[in-house]
């Protein structure tokens, strides 16, 4: 049986305004170390990551305790707003709502589904059995929806934690089991 298990970067430092280089907090760092009591007694084989700094920092300790590279592929990246918003729940609801809705320059949920969709396929074909993604909670969303048939919501998103872990389990490619861990 294949398991992935889904890595929800940590929490990060919102005073950054650029996305991609926010790092993460203090607590932020320690909430990452602590998912090794989590993973210790899984057989993780391979690690995947969005570039962002903010994923890499939260698997970073797990990469170092079963000495494995983080893996980082751009199509794992959160979804691009377009401008900062300062009322985010709206414009989060407003795309739940209608998955073609986008800000200029800004990407919408489809956009994001048609970007993250051959990545998985790719690590799901992957030879390893038992890998850790980490991204985003956005993205991530998008992919969960889609896998669990438009099952995982708007309000499954907006419950998230920073970190948080989802399980996906396959026998023979077909999805078996989608669970939230933590």
């Amino acid at each position: 049986m294949k398991q992935i298990y889904f890595v929800r970067h940590s929490i990060r430092d919102i005073t950054n305004k650029n996305d991609q280089d926010a790092p993460l907090t203090s607590l932020g760092k320690r909430k990452a170390h602590q998912l090794i009591d989590f993973f210790q007694d899984k057989s993780i084989e391979r690690i995947f990551a969005s570039p962002y700094v903010r994923t890499l920092q939260t698997v970073q300790p797990l990469a170092d305790f079963f000495d494995l590279e983080i893996v980082t592929d751009s199509n794992l990246r959160e979804r691009k707003v377009g401008t900062w918003v300062s009322d985010f729940p709206t414009f989060a609801r407003k795309q739940w709502q209608d998955f073609d809705y986008r800000l200029p320059k800004g990407e919408s949920l489809n956009q994001v589904k048609q970007r993250i969709l051959p990545s998985y396929q790719h690590i799901l074909n992957h030879s390893a059995e038992t890998i850790i993604i980490c991204g985003h909670g956005t993205a991530f969303s998008v992919l969960f929806h889609h896998l669990t048939q438009g099952n995982f919501t708007y309000q499954d998103f907006e419950q998230m934690l920073m970190p948080d872990i989802f399980l996906a389990e396959y026998q023979m490619n077909s999805l078996e089991a989608f669970i939230k861990l933590t």
